[in-house]
């Protein structure tokens, strides 16, 4: 199930129709979906779920019209698939996984996010990401400070742990470790703090953090 655009006819994923609409609006309190919102309050992500929920309602309340699958044409699908990036990564201008943050964020202190390979905005520091928090993101991608994947120090070490360990291939985040393996098994164990950017419970390899400097 797809939403199409009624204006422009462009197809877009559910979660990408709810960015495109929220991205249109100043605010959280002229949102045409802030009323049946509220019966999802209690969630991590009030939108997402009452449109995923209600998606025929949502879609005419924000003035897209549902698309079944076997109803987009081809080309469009195509492109579809084509596509290297969530379209929030071009609405915001980041990449999948940059780090990013704001230096005037309203709500509390300064916090850094990522866009994840699904197109959720994420807490790197892995908590929960408010409704005013996404609304402020997406309304104001000019204000996103850019923010390398991994400092310069964490790429020398992961250098090192190549040359230490030809066969190491990948790290684990297994606080409060870090394992060193090679395609099979953990070769070493490493203090979590040498690798900081590593997010709880992730797995990167060597060859991704050595090419990840900016």
């Amino acid at each position: 199930m797809k939403f199409r655009s009624k204006t422009w006819k462009v197809v877009l994923t559910i979660d990408e129709a709810l960015e495109q609409f929220c991205d249109s609006k100043e605010d959280c309190d002229y949102c045409e979906i802030r009323e049946p919102v509220q019966q999802y309050k209690g969630t991590k992500r009030p939108c997402y779920e009452y449109t995923r929920a209600n998606p025929y309602e949502a879609a005419r309340l924000m003035g897209y019209e549902v698309v079944e699958d076997d109803h987009i044409p081809q080309a469009e699908k195509k492109e579809e698939t084509n596509m290297g990036k969530p379209r929030i990564c071009e609405v915001l201008g980041v990449e999948v996984n940059q780090n990013f943050q704001f230096n005037d964020f309203p709500f509390d202190e300064c916090k850094v996010y990522f866009v994840g390979t699904d197109g959720e905005i994420i807490n790197a520091k892995g908590g929960s990401v408010t409704g005013g928090e996404l609304c402020y993101i997406i309304n104001n991608p000019d204000r996103i400070i850019h923010k390398p994947r991994w400092t310069e120090q964490e790429v020398e070490r992961a250098k090192a742990i190549k040359v230490l360990y030809p066969e190491a291939d990948h790290l684990d985040e297994c606080d409060p470790q870090i394992k060193v393996l090679n395609t099979e098994f953990v070769i070493a164990t490493l203090d979590n703090a040498l690798f900081t950017s590593l997010r709880p419970g992730e797995t990167i390899k060597l060859d991704e953090i050595i090419g990840g400097a900016e």
